[in-house]
């Protein structure tokens, strides 16, 4: 079938096409609003600018697709492959794309607002200032298991994002704004999360060994049980986080902020928090075994049970401090 038969019958009323021979069919800025094209072969085709809104593609053939600047809005797209197809500042907003293939994808600035992404294969994928605020990669019993491993989602708007048990390790989510996500079990080891923006995300139980988090925002951010160890944490900014139980062993820390954050039982051994702002901070039990604490602000800190005997306090400012035996530092 070529452009000008699909077009003709489209226009006379007929909206289904299952399994349509549509290979590199040219349909740039075509209307096909609402149309069928389940198990379709669209292959190498030219639908940029095109109004696919509400179409139902499930399964069809989008390999290599051209589809910058589509409309794909409620669209249905559930195990479509879109194998390297461009999707450059196409709107998928609330789009179903349960299990799709969209390894390489071009997404560059394309909006994901709402899509169910569950289950779907984005590896290698650039999503670079794509908005994915409220989109749903939740794993679920095994049966939806989405992966990311290798995409760029640098400067990626992640807000509100449901991203639980999801495969991030080394993905490069630099500059992303996660605020308000879930990140719970999810993988994040190696990945790169400099300069994000965490504000009251919550990445309980998650792993982020290793990780590169330089100069982020996890103010208020919910960290309990997670691991860190040898993450970058440089002039990170904690403050209020809560982080009861999380192992930090070797982190590098200088300058970071854990004001008024609550650090019960936290693994800090060997850490670096040189010249770290931990006013008021909560550090019952916590294992400081070698913790590099020079010219840190203790400030009304409570170091109740904490294990400091191999602790370095060089500088460090103690003022108010309920000190490991429950006195109270002048």
């Amino acid at each position: 079938m070529d452009a000008n038969e699909l077009l003709k019958r489209y226009e006379n009323g007929e909206t289904k096409f299952f399994e349509a021979n549509l290979n590199g069919v040219n349909l740039f800025g075509a209307d096909l609003i609402g149309i069928t094209l389940n198990k379709a072969d669209l292959r190498n085709a030219i639908l940029i600018f095109s109004y696919l809104n509400r179409g139902i593609l499930n399964q069809a053939n989008l390999v290599c697709t051209k589809l910058s600047g589509a409309n794909l809005n409620q669209a249905s797209l559930i195990s479509a492959n879109l194998h390297d197809a461009n999707l450059h500042g196409a709107t998928l907003q609330g789009a179903d794309l349960r299990n799709a293939n969209l390894t390489l994808a071009y997404m560059l600035d394309s909006n994901l607002m709402n899509a169910d992404l569950r289950g779907a294969n984005l590896s290698g994928a650039n999503l670079t200032g794509a908005c994915l605020r409220g989109a749903n990669l939740r794993e679920e019993k095994r049966m939806y298991s989405a992966s990311l491993r290798g995409a760029n989602l640098h400067k990626a708007d992640l807000r509100g994002a449901d991203l639980t048990g999801v495969d991030l390790s080394k993905v490069d989510l630099s500059g992303a704004n996660l605020s308000e996500a879930t990140l719970r079990y999810a993988d994040l080891s190696d990945a790169n999360l400099s300069e994000a923006i965490l504000y009251n995300a919550s990445l309980a139980d998650t792993n982020i060994g290793g990780a590169n988090l330089k100069g982020a925002n996890l103010m208020n951010a919910r960290l309990q049980r997670s691991n860190l160890i040898d993450a970058e944490l440089t002039g990170v900014n904690l403050y209020g986080a809560i982080m009861a139980d999380a192992k930090l062993t070797r982190c590098q820390m200088s300058g970071v902020n854990l004001s008024f954050a609550r650090l019960n039982r936290v693994d800090l051994s060997r850490a670096n928090l040189r010249g770290a702002n931990l006013t008021e901070a909560d550090l019952v039990d916590a294992y400081l075994a070698r913790t590099n604490l020079t010219g840190a602000n203790l400030t009304k800190a409570n170091l109740i049970r904490a294990e400091m005997s191999s602790t370095n306090l060089t500088g460090a400012d103690l003022r108010g401090a309920v000190m490991p035996d429950g006195t109270i530092n002048d």
